[in-house]
């Protein structure tokens, strides 16, 4: 891991949870009922919950980059490092979770993807609404193991309203309104990213580093009459990353030099047109048409003396064009319905190239390799579902769902049948108890082949079975929830994953690849929260998970490489009289499992004895725990005919070295011939203060 490039990155994530619990449900319309699912609604401006996030609270709380990705560590059953973006939900990998912006999935939705995708392409200030369901979700989702994020963008206002916003890395300008007597509405808005001008003024001149990205959403609706509204999204994003680093190394005997260049070049282009349709009061229909593309073009290599020499060509390109359609129809106060299909066209394309040659290898590892593989995948992706709600009695509410999903595509050819249910029992206007089951099956995208590992076929779908029991309820001021789950994985296609550091710019080439074939997995845990808010001016949360995530592997229960034992997020907002606000939030978990080494000394074939490096048992050994206090203080001036609002914030406030992985490994041979280990540990981020500014008029 390059821990002097990693520490500019400058991102962090923070949030003061407010979860939604089951309110009331036997007061509300049959279609704004949640039935058992896991669901979180981080921003929501109405329905049914009682607990709100609104988009003051989200501008009140620790949060670098305006990023809605870099929000989800605070919420129970979602794990994440400091450098990246994704996030795993309740023990799943970081693929398997559906990404929608207004029905619409995105792929690989990342900014800076040379450098771990640090970013999210998604403007925080754009989100009207964000759920996310972290297991047993509807038959409407499909495809996904883990989890769905789904998020709704800002429903422009009647009047033009324009905003400007920098904060330490980026800066934004936005604008919406309506248009034809208010039957049309507007919104744009872009964000350019500055890391490469700060960084270009920080760095030395024997290295570059360069990340430069921007993104751009616009959308416009317009009323076609009472019963019909058509919008049209644009999604873009763009990277233009360069790392060119020389530096020298001391190993105790010598100075040498070191060399690192990374040149990336990423495109994402998203469109699609959405037909909503009130046909009569109890149908409803929901038509989109959408076509985008993806390109993506990494470059580089890495000199080292005594690691290693590497060269990287990867290329790749994808486009779709799809259509998905869902109908939903209130037979009655009691009984709801919902069916759709979707329809995707899909053309992939991978160019790689490696050429590595490495000095430190382990036992089993080869000394050099080279990969040179060429893929297109073209076909299709299809689904169809069906999903009923119930109101068995005033009490009780049940959902039954089932889908289907086939994937045809590169000679490759899979379906799956997936049914689910859940059942709530109201106990009170505040308590319920929610119970879910299901089958969650994911075929591997057309965009996950881990081409670079020398995988050229697709795997068929793994399979993941979630049971959850969850009880939530209010006492006063304090609302709670607790919530038990278990998940079954079966069919786990093989991956390879760096045991050591996973954080490297090239993990495909380093020495601590390795081969993971998992038969099964059992991923078991239970989340608590509670939340008050006291008065006006104060409020706290406190969210617990135990957890457990565990996969079988040559007949061995083993940890996954984000398992967290024990997780702890707690926060405290005030609002002082003057109007400025404090919120302070704490994150602790247990550190994340990793692999142990030890040498032999053996001789070879000049007849001299030399040191052989092995891996001891995979993820017998765990990093020092997490522990991580945010500050964020903030104020809203209003001026005429417009806000000025301003922030200063401190990630890491007590700059405490939490441990990421092993970054290196020194082996020496004793007096006696043994040899010993000391693995050096590379570190997130450290103390990190930012400062922001926007401006509505």
């Amino acid at each position: 891991m390059n821990t002097r490039f990693h520490t500019h990155l400058l991102v962090a994530s923070s949030l003061t949870f407010l979860w939604h619990p089951a309110y009331a449900q036997n007061e509300h319309p049959i279609e704004h009922i949640e039935v058992g699912a896991s669901h979180y609604a981080i921003l929501k401006n109405s329905g049914s919950a009682l607990h709100q996030f609104s988009k003051e609270e989200i501008a009140q709380a620790p949060h670098i980059a305006d990023d809605v990705f870099r929000l989800m560590p605070s919420l129970p059953g979602v794990s994440a490092g400091d450098y990246s973006a994704h996030f795993h939900v309740r023990g799943g990998q970081k693929n398997e979770v559906l990404v929608l912006l207004d029905g619409q999935q995105l792929y690989r939705p990342f900014h800076m993807k040379s450098f771990n995708s640090a970013f999210s392409i998604i403007d925080t200030e754009n989100a009207e609404q964000v759920n996310l369901y972290t297991g047993g979700f509807s038959a409407r989702y499909g495809n996904k193991l883990s989890g769905v994020l789904d998020i709704q963008s800002l429903q422009p206002s009647q009047k033009n309203i324009y905003s400007l916003g920098a904060s330490f890395i980026n800066a934004r300008a936005a604008g919406q309104g309506s248009f034809d007597s208010q039957k049309g509405h507007w919104l744009i808005s872009a964000r350019r990213g500055y890391l490469d001008m700060v960084l270009k003024a920080m760095d030395d001149e024997t290295s570059k580093f360069e990340p430069v990205y921007a993104d751009l959403y616009s959308k416009f609706s317009y009323e076609l009459s009472d019963r019909h509204t058509v919008s049209m999204n644009l999604l873009y994003a763009y990277d233009d990353e360069i790392l060119d680093d020389n530096f020298d190394e001391w190993n105790g005997f010598e100075k040498y030099y070191v060399k690192e260049k990374i040149t990336g070049s990423y495109a994402s282009q998203y469109l699609w047109s959405r037909l909503s349709s009130q046909w009569n009061d109890t149908l409803s229909s929901q038509t989109i048409l959408s076509v985008g593309k993806i390109d993506e073009q990494r470059r580089g290599g890495q000199s080292d003396p005594y690691e290693i020499e590497l060269t990287v060509n990867d290329d790749k390109s994808f486009s779709f064009y799809g259509l998905k359609h869902h109908w939903q129809w209130l037979a009655s106060d009691y009984f709801m319905l919902e069916f759709g299909l979707h329809s995707k066209q899909v053309d992939t394309h991978y160019d790689y190239k490696m050429d590595v040659h490495r000095y430190r290898v382990f036992a089993d590892t080869p000394q050099s390799q080279r990969n040179s593989a060429k893929v297109t995948a073209e076909g299709s992706e299809s689904g169809v579902f069906i999903s009923n709600k119930y109101k068995l009695s005033s009490d009780w509410v049940s959902q039954l769902g089932i889908r289907y999903d086939k994937q045809n595509y590169q000679g490759f050819s899979d379906s799956q049948i997936s049914p689910r249910a859940a059942l709530t029992y109201n106990i009170s206007t505040t308590d319920s108890l929610n119970f879910s089951w299901g089958h969650f099956y994911q075929a591997q995208d057309v965009l996950d082949l881990q081409i670079s590992d020398g995988v050229t076929h697709y795997a068929s779908a793994q399979k993941s079975t979630h049971y959850i029991v969850g009880y939530s309820g209010a006492y006063q001021s304090l609302s709670y929830r607790i919530e038990s789950y278990y998940k079954h994985l079966s069919n786990i296609p093989k991956r390879f994953e760096n045991v050591l550091d996973p954080l490297n710019f090239f993990p495909e080439a380093q020495a601590d690849r390795h081969l993971i074939k998992a038969t099964e997995g059992n991923i078991s845990g239970l989340e608590l929260s509670l939340e008050q808010r006291i008065n006006k001016k104060f409020r706290w949360h406190l969210n617990y998970t135990w957890s457990k995530a565990l996969e079988t592997i040559n007949g061995e229960k083993v940890k996954r490489s984000w398992d967290q034992t024990h997780t702890l997020n707690g926060g405290v907002n005030y609002a002082f009289d003057n109007g400025w606000n404090l919120n302070v939030t704490g994150h602790y978990h247990s550190g994340w499992p990793t692999t142990g080494e030890y040498g032999t000394l053996q001789t070879n074939n000049n007849a001299q004895q030399q040191i052989v490096r092995h891996l001891k048992r995979r993820n017998q050994q765990s990093l020092d725990s997490y522990l991580r206090f945010d500050l964020r203080i903030s104020k809203q001036y209003p001026l005429h005919k417009s806000q000025l609002q301003v922030f200063f914030e401190v990630s890491n406030l007590l700059n405490r070295k939490n441990q990421c992985c092993v970054e290196s490994s020194n082996y020496t041979l004793t007096n006696n011939n043994n040899v010993t280990v000391k693995q050096e540990h590379g570190h997130w981020l450290p103390i990190i203060p930012s400062f922001g500014v926007k401006w509505d008029f």
